[in-house]
């Protein structure tokens, strides 16, 4: 638990809230050292106020209601949104919240910083969330330390998930070019890039039909996903800096982002979405290929895209088949909760109550829960042919990325954006951007490690 915190440590927590970074210590070497933290016993009473801070749109008024109808010994207070700036505000203020909405991303850092309440007690003993029921993608929560996640004690899990490199295909638009697509065969980045090309159309300057779209806001996971199936790592050995420019096979990996930027493939700085988002111009059938998760299928059938779309597993960077999760989007207890036996009744409910079932039932992804997968609809072709391309993913069972603990989650795309709109508009070489996007990144790591060892 937390006691009052001083100045400094405000001053600390302030300094993470900004580089994003969380480690307890470092040995000389730059690795991290981390302290064992000891597993806690479970209270007995299941009562008091729970405050949750979640997206309203994901955990509803409703159902929270139906919670407490069913707990009145439990009263729960919604803090809308996930922003990590405000819950560390939240935190230094002394009123943090108790259960918490991240991404796996995340979970290296308030590790580092403590802010972990481990569940694996609760786990052993639940009737609801059995640990032989958890799907792979919940390894994301596991971990013996904040450099070694995967395995070790449990701190979360998903409310649901995707393998997340899948791809979207406008029908139309690849027939219209000749382009017959096979939703069996994984092709490589550059095959994607080429059919790309081939479906996108100007009117002079302007782009009236973007070949592929991905989430900007990811580039720097998309990397790491290439570079495993290389056996390499985006960092070095103990995290102390990104290298970009001193590894070939990472420096051809953003060399492709780059071309499809400077090509008009992709979205760019400099060439945005025209709907505000790629999602929207997919529905709108103005897109070839959008790269999501399952949990795009929910909506990847629009009135205008109704019956001429399509999923495809996974591209491949050098012909090793991979697509984990990279979001693995859970929920988390915090450590200084100090009504834990209630905030793990509201957890079960969430994760493996009603709320769990209706998101199943949905399609928004894929249940973090086996004994759910069932519940996956499979009523039309569509929904039957991204069920099959599914199950192909799964059984890769790709292991969890490693996130760097230093870091937030936005500093290196927020950078490469930066110094990709730079480039694209000539100001600076590719080679230049890269180590710009390395001084940048590198000096936000440093910072970090600096303001957590105080």
């Amino acid at each position: 638990m937390f006691g009052k915190l001083s100045r400094r440590d405000m001053l600390k927590i302030t300094a993470l809230s900004a580089a994003g970074a969380a480690l307890a210590g470092c040995q000389p070497g730059g690795t991290p050292k981390i302290e064992e933290q000891p597993t806690q016993a479970a209270p007995k009473k299941a009562e008091g106020k729970v405050v949750v801070m979640h997206f309203r749109h994901e955990f509803t008024e409703d159902q929270m209601n139906a919670f407490m109808a069913e707990n009145p010994g439990i009263t729960l207070e919604f803090v809308d949104g996930t922003d990590l700036t405000r819950f560390y505000a939240m935190y230094a203020a002394g009123t943090p919240p108790d259960l918490v909405r991240v991404q796996a991303p995340s979970i290296p850092q308030f590790l580092a910083r403590k802010l972990l309440f481990d569940l694996t007690p609760y786990f052993q003993s639940s009737t609801v969330l059995k640990l032989d029921d958890l799907m792979p993608a919940n390894d994301y929560y596991k971990a013996e330390s904040p450099l070694k996640v995967g395995t070790g004690k449990i701190y979360g899990m998903v409310k649901d998930f995707s393998p997340d490199l899948t791809l979207f295909a406008y029908k139309p638009a690849f027939e219209e070019a000749g382009i017959t697509l096979d939703d069996t065969k994984s092709y490589s980045y550059a095959e994607v890039a080429e059919m790309a090309k081939k479906v996108m159309k100007f009117e002079g300057d302007r782009i009236l039909f973007f070949g592929f779209g991905n989430e900007s806001g990811w580039i720097d996971r998309y990397w790491m996903v290439s570079l495993a199936e290389l056996g390499q790592s985006l960092y070095s050995e103990g995290y102390e800096k990104i290298i970009l420019s001193e590894n070939e096979e990472t420096r051809k990996i953003l060399k492709f982002y780059f071309d499809l930027a400077k090509d008009k493939i992709n979205y760019s700085p400099i060439n945005p979405s025209p709907g505000g988002w790629m999602g929207t111009d997919f529905t709108a059938g103005q897109l070839g290929f959008i790269q999501y998760g399952f949990w795009f299928s929910a909506m990847a059938e629009s009135d205008n895209t109704r019956g001429k779309v399509m999923m495809l597993p996974a591209p491949n960077w050098s012909g090793k088949r991979k697509d984990p999760t990279i979001t693995a989007t859970g929920m988390i207890m915090t450590a200084a909760t100090q009504v834990p036996d209630a905030a793990w009744k509201t957890f079960e409910y969430y994760n493996g109550g009603q709320p769990a079932l209706d998101r199943a039932k949905s399609g928004w992804g894929v249940p973090g829960l086996k004994s759910m997968l069932n519940l996956i609809p499979q009523e039309t072709e569509f929904q039957k042919q991204a069920n099959k391309v599914l199950q192909g993913e799964l059984t890769l069972n790709d292991t969890p990325l490693q996130f760097n603990p230093f870091l937030g989650e936005t500093q290196v795309p927020n950078a490469f954006n930066k110094y990709l709109e730079i480039a694209l508009k000539g100001d600076i070489t590719f080679d230049e951007m890269l180590k710009s996007i390395e001084d940048e990144v590198n000096a936000a790591i440093k910072d970090g490690i600096s303001a957590i060892m105080g």
